[in-house]
């Protein structure tokens, strides 16, 4: 099943209020009221966790290059827009899985911004095909940019080397693997 980023967050604290509520009236006739109240907040908090962990996220991509972000929980069946139908199963919570069901092939790049005379380059590109899905690993599972024709050519990176950002986009806007350019 996908849900929607607020979906799943308001079910992650449902669900942490749940343990943490039965855990409290579970052990309530045999602990004293301090140990019944840690005990059920550490269980509310890995059930909060454990919520966390066990969905994957995924970008969906449709024929007009609009994108919705998603959570995944269990498999689910879509459809693609050549009429093929696929599976999708939860990856691990470090992976996330992006859905293209346009006719275009989809690129996601990895843009490392630098603070050595603010250089941007390009490192680790994944092609998705057209009507496919892609599973990959992406640090803090976020794509930041999204079919834009200018990302920004320099970022302040503060008190790091450097900061690395996604961008999905189309295989014609950029050529793969090649310096995007440096600020004076």
């Amino acid at each position: 099943m996908l849900i929607s980023p607020t979906t799943f967050l308001i079910f992650k604290g449902a669900v942490g209020i749940a343990l943490f509520a039965s855990c409290f009236y579970l052990i309530k006739q045999r602990l004293e009221q301090k140990k019944k109240t840690v005990i059920s907040i550490i269980a509310g908090v890995i059930g909060f966790s454990a919520m966390q962990f066990s969905c994957s996220k995924v970008y969906m991509v449709e024929r007009d290059l609009m994108y919705e972000e998603y959570y995944l929980m269990g498999r689910t069946k879509q459809e693609m827009g050549n009429g093929k139908t696929i599976t999708i199963s939860p990856g691990r919570f470090d992976r996330v899985t992006i859905i293209n069901k346009s006719e275009f092939k989809l690129v996601l790049e990895e843009i490392i911004y630098t603070d050595h005379a603010n250089s941007v380059h390009s490192d680790g590109d994944h092609e998705v095909s057209p009507h496919s899905s892609f599973e990959v690993f992406l640090p803090g599972n976020e794509i930041t940019y999204f079919f834009e024709q200018n990302i920004p050519d320099a970022l302040e990176v503060r008190g790091r080397s450097s900061e690395t950002k996604y961008w999905l986009r189309l295989e014609s806007q950029a050529n793969d693997n090649e310096t995007i350019g440096e600020v004076d």
